[in-house]
């Protein structure tokens, strides 16, 4: 009786197996990937642009025509250049809207930086070419296709720095130094800074050996020599430099701390030491164990957790300082770049932008340091580590 059972489950399971692998033999083609798409047809944009940096008005690139065979979404990019010239080396390449969306929409201070880049002078009026790049499945196709746009610049500054100092009385050297910019893009510098005395600041920057000087006239960036005043405070700066909009943007950064994602516990409480630098000493670094309750562990935890970002109250509202690229799947191990340890700011949401902390921080303590202009890049570090 068992034997004749085991021969029944036997032929029950051979049979489901063969008609299992009947129906996805029968089904192959219906679930074949498919990487078949067509290029655009049609491409629109003004036909003349008057540029404005201030302008809160947008400048739309749109196409028709082409897209996946199977309905899906392919990714495109627009390539710029001077008329006139190929598009085998654009001055500047951009995904479209959401990189899959058939428009393309600019900025007029993104513009401006385009039409530099094609050689038109501010107040001048140039010709800036487009098209644009269609890809899917790693295939990249182009077009024969171009539109052309006639850009005129309003007042500007060309003589973009390689390197932009802060100077003046109100500045933390008082004046006697400069203090370096973190280039944070193309024709945007940063700093974090203190001022303090008259607040009476100066910008600097330098080309190769030459030196200019910019200074803020009816609140638009200027070239030449001149002072700009900013209200002393007991808080550090944050000084943005924008010569795409040709403005300056002062914000004040206050209560930077380093904290938990899962419990918002302070790890560490920076204060602001100077040059850029935020720094707490002697943080005790304990991981949330749930078998530990000295670590005030959630109540709804039942793992060991050790993930963490910033917080900052930037101009009164509290901003996350996190990790660029989302959050941190992997446990540093020591050999990361620099770049790992780099923070963007970005609205807070309590599990995104967190990094994983180095296993070996665990009951430590450590003194924790923010770096606003390490290589060109804002940085956090953990250094001076001793057990608990």
């Amino acid at each position: 009786m068992v034997t004749l059972k085991l021969k029944i489950m036997k032929y029950l399971y051979l049979s489901l197996t063969a008609t299992i692998l009947l129906l996805f033999s029968n089904c192959s083609d219906d679930y074949k990937l498919s990487t078949g798409f067509t290029v655009p047809t049609e491409l629109s944009s003004p036909a003349k642009v008057e540029l404005d940096v201030t302008s809160s008005n947008n400048i739309i690139l749109s196409w028709n025509g082409g897209g996946a065979d199977d309905g899906s979404y392919v990714i495109y990019e627009v390539l710029f250049t001077k008329k006139g010239e190929t598009f085998s080396e654009p001055i500047e390449k951009m995904a479209s809207d959401y990189g899959a969306q058939a428009k393309l929409t600019l900025t007029h201070a993104v513009l401006n930086g385009i039409a530099r880049k094609a050689g038109i002078k501010p107040g001048e009026t140039g010709e800036i070419s487009w098209t644009v790049t269609t890809s899917k499945g790693g295939d990249i196709k182009t077009i024969d296709l171009k539109k052309d746009m006639e850009v005129t610049r309003g007042d500007g500054i060309d003589n973009m720095p390689d390197n932009l100092y802060l100077y003046g009385s109100g500045n933390e050297s008082g004046g006697t130094d400069g203090s370096l910019f973190r280039k944070a893009s193309d024709g945007i510098y940063i700093i974090y800074s203190k001022i303090s005395g008259s607040g009476d600041i100066e910008l600097k920057g330098k080309i190769g050996d030459e030196e200019f000087a910019y200074h803020l006239e009816d609140a638009k960036l200027k070239d030449g020599s001149g002072v700009t005043n900013i209200t002393p405070n007991t808080n550090p700066y944050r000084i943005t430099v924008d010569f795409n909009t040709l403005s300056v943007k002062t914000e004040i950064i206050s209560n930077v701390r380093c904290i938990w994602g899962a419990s918002f516990d302070v790890i560490g409480n920076l204060s602001y030491i100077g040059n850029g630098k935020f720094a707490a000493d002697n943080c005790a670094i304990r991981f949330l164990d749930p078998s530990k309750p000295e670590t005030n562990p959630p109540g709804w935890l039942s793992w060991i957790e050790e993930r963490y970002y910033f917080i900052a109250t930037v101009d009164g509202t509290d901003k996350c300082w996190g990790r660029m690229d989302g959050v941190s799947s992997e446990r540093p191990t020591g050999n990361e770049p620099l770049s790992f340890y780099e923070l963007g700011e970005f609205t807070w949401s309590q599990w995104d932008h967190l990094w994983k902390m180095k296993g070996d921080l665990d009951s430590k303590k450590a003194t924790i340091t923010i770096d606003a202009n390490k290589e060109n890049l804002m940085i956090h570090e953990f250094s001076n580590v001793t057990n608990l």
